[in-house]
């Protein structure tokens, strides 16, 4: 039964992604921005693509799917996306994957309910993508442990060689905690402090360099973030 449903899971994003070439980039065209900004932010799904979902019996929990706009002539070349685990108060990167894009729009999806069991990410443009999966093996039993996840809601400048966090994902076996909005991927130590047991990241970097090289600068954190609950 597992297979089965990350089975699904699986094809409902790559029929999901491969939308993005038919309504649903008519529907971000209506939405573009007409300053020439650059900027990432939760997709608007078309009627067609939460059809689909819903055909499939997908829960729209096990997904998080941004879209992603560039100035044309940019000279983007790469984007990574980087899992992270908050390890001794700062952020470990534990699994990064780069993929050569050359468009100034396309679509970023995350699949995963717990990144502990396995997380799904994929990159979409006209003129292709990439995908690859990562579980991290957590040293003890996090059957029992809650999690929460918090994700970008707003649109957010992208700026090359930064770090942008998508997801923000607390495990815990503590009765009562609290869910922090992604803009506190810049303040880890903040984050330490609570001590829970596992706390992720995912992120994506746009560059102007090509994959074999690697991105630079750190993330900077939005001011005053506050937490979600």
């Amino acid at each position: 039964m597992r297979t089965k449903r990350y089975a699904a899971l699986l094809l409902g994003l790559a029929l999901a992604l491969s939308l993005f070439g038919c309504g649903a980039i008519k529907d971000k065209e209506k939405d573009k921005d007409t300053d020439g900004a650059m900027t990432i932010q939760p997709a608007q799904l078309s009627e067609e693509e939460q059809a689909l979902l819903q055909l499939l019996a997908v829960g729209m929990d096990n997904y998080r799917i941004f879209d992603f706009q560039l100035k044309e002539g940019s000279g983007v070349q790469s984007v990574i996306l980087t899992t992270h685990e908050l390890l001794d108060g700062d952020w470990s990167a534990i699994s990064q994957d780069r993929i050569s894009l050359t468009d100034a729009e396309g679509r970023i999806a995350l699949t995963f309910r717990k990144i502990t069991d396995g997380a799904t990410m994929a990159v979409q443009s006209a003129s292709g993508g990439g995908s690859n999966s990562y579980a991290p093996v957590p040293e003890e039993d996090v059957s029992n442990m809650a999690f929460a996840t918090s994700k970008l809601s707003s649109p957010t400048p992208i700026e090359f060689d930064q770090e942008i966090p998508l997801v923000l994902q607390v495990a815990t076996a503590k009765s009562e905690f609290t869910t922090y909005d992604v803009a506190y991927f810049g303040m880890p130590r903040e984050l330490a402090k609570h001590e829970y047991e596992h706390v992720y990241a995912i992120t994506a970097t746009f560059s102007q360099k090509p994959v074999s090289e690697p991105p630079q600068g750190a993330p900077a954190p939005s001011p005053q973030p506050s937490p979600v609950g």
